[in-house]
């Protein structure tokens, strides 16, 4: 059977109250039998008040005749008739009261045959005196027949009262001796009772209270951190039994736990620093790429303000071209001047070619920075890989991280689209150049054959002419030409202006890494130092 702390209390008051039980039972008999002792005490002190009482309505008869036969008075006779009446009464009430003692019932028949005797002398003597007169009942008072009479029935009842308080007697000695046993009884009874509930109380207090106060002081070192302690030991199938079982287990479970989160903490606080550094890296990195855009648009506006420049120059040449074309007429009068400004033109074509070649040489540099640009747009994107794979590993936590992560991807696939758009755009402008290149070679070597040509102007002035005419088709071709870089350079400025943006919001959103990275490594810290605090 399982002895259940239930069961060890319930046991326990069930002795005590089988106990009590048992005593309360014995006392009731005792008092029962007390009680019963007691009524045949007042029982006999009963019939020894009727025998007295009989007596006195005997005596009081016995006057009121004789104070009739002395007076003659019938009023003298009123003791007599309230007299027999009691003593018929007391003789009714002795036989009642003794009609469970034989003896008693036996002495009674003679002293009801005395008294009744008695009552008829009475009646004799007063019925003789009212006959014959007062001397009559006075000789039969002298014939001493009504004293003894009157004598037997003193000595019938003392006889009587002799043996009730002989009966009263002994019942006296049973109610006192049965009043000393229940008294022992409820004495000796409650002793031992609260003596058994004592002993019960220590034994099941001290067989739980010690086995709770070894599982409460485990409690109390689980409490304070330390989970080092050995198994407590389940030493009965009781409810305190399950309860040690039950901590036991919770006791390993919290072990268990504690050992993964502080080795989660420690890779957590790891890869939050490995990101916290990725993240300053590339926070550096976009910095750099958005002063290096800065540069480039800079450089992108004053090759735009040079392009403007080559216009305006490649507009007055067309002019001028043309005003010569239209001048043709005037022949060898306008020979010195076409000589004077073809060297104009000629230094005004290599001015353009040196800002084309310029313009290359700032065209390749924007080249070589969009390879960076695309280089850290590719490092981002490797960078937001990583973080989102942290992120993913750091389950809840890893939410924020995740989100940054997913901004950062999708700032640097902006920045390489920018990129990809901007080489296309710098290939084009580089093709331009080239041909802006052959153009002002051609151009210059057009113009010393214009040179030449004005020397011998008066023998090819129709030479001139056509050359006049190539020169204004070629510098149209320029001004083109010139025109087509200008759209380029429009173009190559609004994808630095896309690209500075998307560097602007690469550089805030790796703020941002940043920040989680940070807080992740407090909370990484926090965590140490919670689990800290238990020691395994």
């Amino acid at each position: 059977m399982k002895w259940t702390v239930g069961t060890k209390i319930g046991g326990g008051f069930t002795i005590a109250l089988a106990i009590l039980i048992v005593i309360g039972a014995l006392s009731y008999r005792s008092i029962n039998k007390l009680t019963d002792t007691s009524d045949w005490v007042t029982h006999t002190h009963q019939v020894l008040e009727q025998f007295s009482g009989l007596l006195q309505a005997m005596t009081d008869c016995e006057t009121g005749v004789r104070g009739y036969m002395v007076a003659d008075d019938d009023k003298f006779l009123e003791p007599y008739r309230a007299g027999m009446s009691r003593a018929i009464e007391h003789i009714r009430q002795i036989r009642e009261l003794t009609a469970d003692n034989p003896q008693q019932q036996q002495r009674l028949d003679v002293l009801e045959q005395h008294v009744n005797e008695k009552l008829a002398w009475f009646a004799s003597a007063i019925e003789l005196q009212k006959s014959k007169g007062i001397e009559a009942s006075r000789e039969l008072g002298a014939s001493g027949v009504g004293k003894k009479t009157m004598d037997e029935i003193r000595d019938q009842i003392a006889i009587m009262g002799n043996a009730e308080r002989s009966l009263l007697a002994v019942r006296a000695e049973e109610a006192a001796a049965t009043a000393a046993g229940t008294r022992l009884l409820i004495i000796a009874g409650t002793g031992c009772a609260m003596t058994i509930v004592i002993v019960l109380a220590i034994l099941i207090t001290r067989n739980i209270c010690n086995r709770l106060r070894e599982i409460t002081e485990a409690a109390r070192k689980v409490a304070d951190g330390d989970l080092s302690g050995a198994a407590i030991k389940a030493t009965e199938e009781d409810e305190i039994g399950d309860l040690t079982a039950v901590f036991n287990t919770m006791r390993m479970g919290l072990t268990d736990l504690s050992t993964q989160i502080r080795q989660a903490t420690n890779n957590v606080d790891s890869a939050a620093n490995e990101i916290l550094a990725s993240t300053r890296q590339q926070a550096s990195s976009t910095r750099e790429q958005a002063a290096t855009v800065q540069q480039v648009s800079t450089t992108m506006q004053e090759i735009t303000q040079s392009g403007n420049q080559i216009s305006d120059k490649a507009k007055e040449v067309s002019n001028s071209a043309e005003a010569t074309s239209s001048s043709t007429d005037e022949g060898v009068r306008a020979v010195k001047d076409t000589v004077s400004l073809m060297e104009s033109i000629r230094g005004q074509v290599e001015e353009v070619a040196e800002n084309i070649v310029t313009l290359s040489e700032s065209t390749q540099a924007v080249g070589e920075i969009i390879a960076t640009v695309s280089d850290i747009a590719e490092q981002a994107n490797l960078l937001a890989l990583n973080a989102g794979i942290e992120a993913v590993s750091a389950d809840e936590h890893g939410g924020r991280f995740s989100v940054v992560a997913s901004e950062m991807k999708n700032l640097a696939d902006q920045a390489k689209q920018c990129t990809v758009q901007v080489r296309s755009i710098l290939s084009d402008i580089q093709k331009g150049i080239n041909t802006s290149v052959m153009l002002t070679e051609e151009a210059v070597k057009r113009v010393e054959s214009g040179k030449r040509q004005a020397d011998l102007t008066e023998r090819a002035i129709a030479m001139m002419q056509d050359s006049t005419e190539q020169s204004v088709v070629a510098f149209q071709q320029i001004l083109g030409a010139t025109s087509q870089q200008q759209v380029g350079f429009e173009q190559v400025a609004q994808g630095m202006q896309d690209i500075r943006v998307a560097a602007e919001q690469t550089a805030v959103g790796t703020s941002q890494l940043e920040k989680s990275a940070a807080t992740l490594t407090a909370l990484s810290k926090q965590l140490q130092t919670a689990v800290g605090r238990y020691r395994i």
